[in-house]
């Protein structure tokens, strides 16, 4: 086992946050290593409490107009009520399916190990009498555990946080239905509670189903399944539900989801655990095995929660950064298949009826953080479920924009779920802060422009361009001249009103002028119908771009107002910097100084995913120590603040994948980056932010902007080699400690260099 691919522990886990994770982007698997009582706690991606709905939209224009009326007169707190009348509701939450339990008299012995294969997606546990592996099947679409031991029977029964229907066994299977819940109330709205609805259509149908195969004997039962006489087992689970997308009504079929995931189990199960496993390890090993970092360690043969400790304790661990990234990697690759939804706030892993924030999809910067590492790191076919999911919020928020503001285009705000639910969140009382913010079309359209960029890919039109028009629609003209947003939140966060109390809702937040300058500068740079282009070039020219504060910070809010929370995790402000490309201290160096004094004034330390975020900007900002203090910030263990658990999942806290996945893609923009032009040709910087405490290390398959695979190797903090090779034809600038060089790379023609 590699140190930089494996996680290992010396015990089971005792809590859901020391569990390993599996997947398959559609099912996922929390094991927890016990050998007289294992525990898999199990997710499939379509389990979403409720149904497809319909608008439900108030009168949204007249509100937008009093608000905006409020905020001419300078009363914010009318502006803030105004908003309210725009909230539309809550969205769903992500629901747990199942859990599988095996239990057995047998004792973890001394020899106990335990340990997840990043480079495989197996889990395992052995121990003095026995072995346990575990895996989610791609290619066969079940989770799979095959164990082996020396001891009595074993047990295999399935629990639910949801009531099963008719659980029945037969031969060597079980299986059972369960309907999820019509209403998931978020965990953070008191008093209310989950609604289990029955009524045709009004919730997600959900079938499981178990085949056992083994070389003893199989008793079947209403409660389970019995194993005798044997030493091994392997058990196959699968799943069937009849989500079939964001607006299909739900057909209830109980009978036919049944059959479908008993026949899927039993067919996988007919083939045996090493025909799976092979089968498994070769799908997923296409995917991880095109990139690898490698940081020497001194610490390697440790347990992983070992290492954490002695790393938070000051002893230095450069795999451990190293394990991290792949660990971010494998999560992707676990969570986000071609076909599946994306990643929720805990990624495809939930254990909750009402889990935090209801797992659902926030889209002011988490869920576009799932996303980062995607290109960079070479799993493009794992962005797609993101940009198709993506093409079913524009069809909802079409509506929205119409319906709540009777503009052109798509908007959606800072909450979504699997029914691609679009409107401003609330219950017509809740904070606006985060409710009142309609620009996560413009932040999502983002992540079109990228795909395009790192792989020459032709975003889709209908929804960048229907993204470009609500932004022009939503742009009003202030009493200067110069156009604006109004009214407009900084995400989440806020200042202290004229009354002394925290406000959020005012004009022209540098957030919302950040992003929309990012989208109508790529609109024009890609191109469209030239009336909309036109009307983006003349947007561009009375759009202010971001100012330096009194203080020498980037300005957040139009005025110099008191922050009422100076070191706020959000820094929406700094939208530019990462994940857009306009600014770094070559191309705006007065502004880079001063986002680089915003992060300093945030302080050293934030939640999970914020932790990760910063790395990102001081990565583009080419901040070494900064950026490897945010490594060893993110890598502490987790407490009563942030850090990561003994799985390495990232706490916000509590746990949110987002954080995982945004310190993959911070470590990759320490490594190379590739977003900046100089006129027709891309920069490719090479090691343009390395940490101080990482002086030597090489990585391989790193992916640049263009289409373009690097590697990369350096000894005391210099490159030693770099290796370049095009998909395409392409000249670059690429870019290192000893300057720049034109290069004309020739598709699939390795370039080489030796400093």
């Amino acid at each position: 086992m590699t140190s930089e691919t494996t996680l290992r522990y010396d015990a089971p886990a005792d809590l859901w946050t020391d569990a390993l994770p599996l997947g398959n982007g559609r099912l996922g698997a929390m094991v927890f290593g016990g050998v007289a009582v294992e525990r898999l706690q199990l997710n499939d991606d379509t389990c979403w409490s409720g149904a497809p709905r319909s608008g439900s939209a108030p009168d949204g224009p007249a509100a937008l107009a009093a608000a905006r009326d409020a905020l001419d007169r300078g009363d914010l707190r009318e502006a803030e009520r105004q908003a309210q009348r725009l909230q539309g509701g809550f969205v769903q939450a992500y629901q747990p399916l199942v859990d599988l339990w095996l239990e057995q008299d047998e004792a973890a012995a001394d020899g106990y190990d335990r340990w997840l294969r990043l480079d495989e997606g197996v889990a395992g546990q052995s121990w003095a009498t026995g072995a346990q592996e575990a895996f989610v099947s791609r290619p066969a679409s079940v989770v799979v555990v095959h164990r082996t031991w020396s001891g009595g029977p074993l047990r295999v029964r399935v629990t639910s946080e949801h009531p099963l229907d008719r659980p029945t066994g037969d031969g060597s299977g079980w299986s059972a239905t369960l309907r999820l819940p019509s209403d998931a109330p978020p965990d953070y709205v008191p008093g209310r509670r989950v609604l289990r609805d029955l009524s045709p259509g009004s919730s997600i149908t959900a079938a499981v189903a178990v085949e056992v195969a083994t070389d003893g004997v199989v008793v079947a039962g209403r409660e389970g399944l019995l194993v005798r006489d044997a030493t091994w087992a392997t058990v196959v689970v699968a799943s069937a539900t009849d989500y079939a997308g964001a607006t299909t009504p739900l057909h209830g079929d109980a009978d036919a989801l049944r059959a479908e995931a008993t026949a899927t189990a039993a067919t996988a199960a007919g083939r045996g655990p090493a025909a799976l496993r092979d089968e498994h390890v070769a799908d997923h090993a296409a995917l991880f095995g095109r990139v690898m970092l490698d940081l020497p360690s001194p610490a390697s043969d440790l347990p992983t929660d070992e290492r954490l400790r002695r790393h938070a304790a000051g002893h230095p661990d450069p795999g451990l950064a190293a394990l991290a990234f792949h660990h971010g990697r494998y999560l992707l690759i676990a969570g986000s298949r071609p076909g599946t939804l994306p990643m929720t706030l805990q990624g495809i892993w939930n254990d909750a009826v009402r889990p935090p924030w209801s797992s659902n999809y926030t889209i002011n910067i988490n869920t576009e953080m799932n996303y980062w590492p995607a290109l960079s790191t070479d799993l493009a076919e794992c962005h797609e479920p993101l940009l198709r999911w993506i093409g079913e919020v524009a069809r909802s928020g079409t509506c929205t924009a119409a319906e709540l503001y009777g503009l052109r285009g798509w908007t959606a705000h800072h909450n979504s779920d699997a029914w691609a639910f679009t409107e401003p969140v609330g219950d017509g009382a809740s904070d606006p802060s985060w409710s009142c913010w309609p620009f996560g079309g413009v932040w999502l359209a983002r992540h079109l422009v990228d795909h395009h960029d790192f792989t020459g890919a032709a975003p889709d039109a209908s929804v960048l361009l229907g993204a470009t028009r609500f932004v022009l629609d939503w742009l009003v003209e202030l009493p200067d001249g110069a156009l604006g947003t109004q009214p407009s939140t900084s995400p989440e966060n806020t200042f202290v009103g004229p009354d002394g109390r925290p406000a959020s809702v005012t004009t022209s937040t540098t957030a919302d002028l950040a992003m929309a300058r990012d989208l109508l500068e790529n609109v024009v740079r890609l191109g469209g119908p030239a009336s909309l282009v036109a009307e983006a070039t003349a947007a561009l020219d009375r759009l202010p771009v971001e100012r330096v504060a009194p203080d020498g910070r980037l300005a957040e809010w139009q005025d110099d107002v008191v922050e009422a929370e100076p070191e706020h995790r959000h820094q929406s402000h700094l939208f530019r910097v990462h994940p857009g490309t306009s600014i770094d201290p070559d191309q705006a160096p007065e502004l880079a100084r001063a986002a680089l004094a915003t992060l300093d004034a945030r302080g050293p330390d934030s939640t999970g995913w914020s932790l990760a975020w910063r790395l990102n900007l001081r990565a583009r900002l080419r901040d070494p120590a900064g950026a490897e203090a945010m490594v060893d910030a993110f890598l502490r263990p987790a407490g009563s603040g942030a850090g990561v658990y003994r799985n390495l999942f990232c706490a916000h806290p509590p746990f949110q994948v987002d954080g995982n996945l945004g310190f993959t893609a911070g470590v990759a923009e320490l490594l190379l980056q590739s977003h900046r032009t100089m006129g027709p040709l891309r920069e490719l910087h090479l090691l343009p932010t390395l940490p101080p405490s990482w002086p030597s290390g090489s990585v391989r398959g790193l992916r640049a902007r263009g289409g373009v695979s690097v590697d990369l190797a350096w000894d005391a903090h210099a490159l030693t080699a770099a290796r370049l090779v095009a998909d395409r034809d392409l000249a670059v600038l690429v870019r290192h400690a000893g300057g720049r060089e034109r290069l004309d790379l020739r598709a699939g023609e390795p370039w080489s260099l030796t400093p």
